[in-house]
């Protein structure tokens, strides 16, 4: 059995207290020139609302968080902060940085700020897609005084947020917050609506714009023999059904036992990993054909997989499923990694030499794509992705925002685009 099975195993760690917070804060240098600001993709004023804190105006500090941020309780929590306010603080050149996400998680966890609407702009907004992208890009276009209706293929709204993210990382309370407060601003939400791109062009005879906020729902295919046997999962198939049944009590928890081999190496497949250890897996096994260096997944994902027992084999790329009906194991080629290729890493090819790895349960975890539903006369990437300029397609009033629009990115990325596109069409119509 996996290290970490707790009986509490589906929930995220305490939050900070008033106290730990108020002494984390006063770590702050309050720098001249603040680099955690650089290092976050919003430009959030971080030393200020730090600064705020310390001075017990929390108020204040909600303020400045949410001239930047629509999903703050969101973004505080799974934001990738090593790689940005974190990795960018001064105090870990030497010793430990600055905790950014915890402390703003302490701000909205005790403040209750909202926009009010300052102004009125006469347009009329369809929204396709219920996520981070789509919410934020509403949130916003209401405190402007537009009206808004987004359209949701599935029956709850949140997206990744509510699907893709463990309850152990993100508690859907918060995902349920963010909705509720963009209800009450307004938003009509139009549930169990899947919109084709047929259906989407449409749009654009009954609204003055429409952005699209799909994201990417799909996993690719592994792309080996086998492939179609029982017991080989998409990742963010099984994070759906674990998240529907754990969060929204719908369907049942997946069953897995035995050993599981994740492919992949980013923070999908260590969210794949982990639900598996919570799912009743004896074994977890990530495989990966580069080596840790390269492993697109954060420091702090890794560290915590590792925690909970996931082993790692490095170097590994599955080229067989094994078994008859159900997966018995999985052949992969030993690699090598030679000069870097255009994603800047070290690129794997193959020695010719085989291993092969018993187990019961194969996951595939190797990157993302969009839903079939675009036939490319909204234009696309070779990856599916839809191609814009300034979040603008091809085609008038149409816009798309978040990972359809950037590729697989981050939530706060995902919230920034529907902030630039409300503010592109407020700007258009004040």
């Amino acid at each position: 059995m996996c290290q970490l099975y707790m009986e509490n195993k589906w929930n995220r760690p305490a939050d900070l207290t008033a106290e730990e917070a108020k002494k984390e804060a006063s770590r702050c240098l309050s720098c001249k020139k603040p680099m955690c600001q650089t290092g976050c993709p919003t430009g959030m004023r971080i030393r200020d609302f730090i600064f705020e804190i310390k001075n017990d105006n929390l108020e204040e500090a909600s303020k400045i968080i949410a001239d930047c941020s629509s999903l703050s309780n969101i973004c505080s929590v799974v934001c990738p902060h090593e790689n940005q306010c974190v990795g960018h603080c001064v105090l870990g050149k030497k010793g430990t940085p600055i905790n950014v996400g915890a402390l703003e998680r302490y701000v909205q966890n005790n403040t209750n700020f909202q926009k009010t609407k300052e102004n009125s702009i006469n347009v009329k907004v369809a929204i396709i897609g219920a996520g981070p992208a789509g919410l934020s890009a509403a949130k916003e276009l209401l405190g402007y005084g537009a009206k808004v209706d987004i359209y949701e293929k599935e029956n709850t709204a949140g997206g990744v947020m509510t699907y893709g993210i463990p309850s152990y990382r993100l508690d859907y309370q918060d995902v349920i917050r963010v909705v509720e407060d963009v209800k009450k601003l307004g938003a009509n939400f139009i549930f169990g609506k899947k919109m084709l791109e047929s259906d989407i062009i449409a749009l654009k005879d009954s609204y003055d714009y429409v952005f699209i906020a799909t994201g990417l729902t799909k996993v690719r295919r592994l792309g080996i023999e086998n492939e179609g046997l029982e017991g080989v999962y998409d990742a963010l198939d099984l994070l759906k059904e674990s998240n529907y049944a754990v969060k929204l009590e719908v369907g049942n928890l997946p069953k897995l036992y035995g050993t599981v081999v994740v492919v992949g190496a980013g923070n999908v497949a260590m969210d794949a990993a982990r639900s598996a250890v919570r799912l009743g897996a004896d074994k977890v096994i990530i495989a990966y054909r580069r080596s840790l260096e390269e492993a697109p997944a954060t420091k702090h994902e890794i560290h915590d997989a590792l925690e909970e027992g996931v082993e790692f084999k490095f170097l590994t790329n599955p080229v067989k499923v094994l078994g008859d009906n159900h997966v018995t194991g999985v052949k992969c080629e030993v690699m090598k990694l030679t000069e870097p290729d255009e994603s800047g890493r070290r690129k794997p090819v193959g020695t010719n030499e085989f291993i092969d790895i018993d187990c019961d349960f194969i996951i595939s975890a190797i990157g993302q794509i969009p839903e079939d539903i675009y036939d490319k006369k909204i234009l696309n990437t070779d990856h599916g992705y839809i191609v814009a300029s300034n979040g603008k397609t091809n085609i008038e009033k149409i816009y798309a925002g978040g990972d359809i629009y950037l590729g697989a990115k981050t939530v706060v990325e995902a919230m920034r685009c529907g902030r630039e596109f409300a503010k592109l069409v407020y700007e258009e119509n004040k």
